[in-house]
């Protein structure tokens, strides 16, 4: 017996429209990002992790 399909939620309102800005600002700076450690940090667990 098959699973009756669920309706797609869709954002309204002001909702909405803070998506679509929060979704433009991320597009113009797709970078911004931190993951919290330095490069030379990164490459040192990759290092031990034989990953590099």
């Amino acid at each position: 017996m098959a699973t009756p399909i669920r309706p797609i939620p869709i954002l309204t309102g002001e909702a909405a429209e803070r998506f679509v800005k929060m979704a433009d600002a991320a597009e113009k700076n797709p970078h911004t990002k931190d993951c919290g450690i330095s490069r030379q940090e990164a490459r040192r667990i990759l290092e031990k992790a034989k990953l590099r």
